[in-house]
């Protein structure tokens, strides 16, 4: 109890302050440990050499983050979807902590502008992802489970993500699709034709996998016909392996 008086007292004190782009009000806490803060955002060209002979970048702190992140976002996205299955909750869980999500987001806190390196790291913008959760990692030791997860909670999701967003990754079976195809080195293409029948056009769509025929959906639309034929896929695709297919 004295030691959130202390924190709150702390907190009210700073209000106006900043950490690396961040407000403290936005932080939800005054940062302690800021070595650990340091160490998060030092990249392994810029690495130093402790006296005990350990070597100190952002790499071991990322690795922590790394498995902080995904346990607070598994927790959030099991309470924002209570209705919603396993492989749902999987693909979600994936498109939040994604590299391209992670690096946008160590953008958008300002992270990437904070990176102590001595290499040009421009070129490789996943490690601006690194570093955020580097940063989680750093938060983590230096405040708890219970103070970072609120600042994801209450920071990092209303600000970054849209819940209607998320819920989209489901339903674009197309993406599921191609992306599915892309982890396991297999081609696929979509072939769309329009078809004309009477005053109003339909769409034809055909999916082929590595030049195989694996289904065809129609549609309105040239992107409701793909869409259409992408679940079509799936769900044959998911039937063939008896459930042992996640896409």
């Amino acid at each position: 109890m004295i030691r959130q008086i202390i924190q709150s007292i702390r907190l009210y004190l700073n209000r106006k302050g900043e950490f690396y782009g961040l407000s403290i009000s936005q932080l939800g806490f005054v940062p302690g440990n800021k070595s650990l803060y340091r160490l998060a955002l030092l990249h392994k060209s810029a690495s130093q050499v402790a006296a005990n002979g350990v070597v100190l970048n952002y790499e071991r702190l990322e690795f922590l983050g790394d498995a902080v992140l995904g346990a607070i976002v598994a927790e959030l996205l099991y309470k924002f979807f209570p209705n919603k299955d396993e492989g749902f909750l999987t693909r979600v869980r994936s498109k939040v902590v994604s590299r391209e999500s992670l690096n946008e987001l160590a953008i958008y806190i300002g992270l990437d502008k904070a990176v102590v390196a001595k290499s040009d790291i421009s070129r490789n913008k996943h490690v601006y992802g690194d570093v955020f959760e580097a940063f989680i990692g750093a938060m983590f030791l230096d405040q708890g489970f219970v103070r970072t997860k609120r600042f994801i909670e209450k920071f990092i999701f209303p600000n970054f993500f849209n819940i209607k967003d998320l819920v989209s990754v489901d339903t674009n079976y197309k993406s599921r699709l191609i992306e599915w195809g892309q982890k396991n080195k297999l081609d696929i293409q979509f072939q769309t034709e329009a078809c004309f029948r009477g005053r109003r056009n339909k769409f034809s769509c055909l999916v082929c996998i590595n030049g195989e025929e694996k289904g065809r959906g129609v549609g309105s639309s040239k992107k409701e016909a793909e869409q259409n034929s992408a679940r079509i896929v799936i769900d044959s695709l998911k039937q063939e392996a008896d459930g042992g297919v996640e896409i």
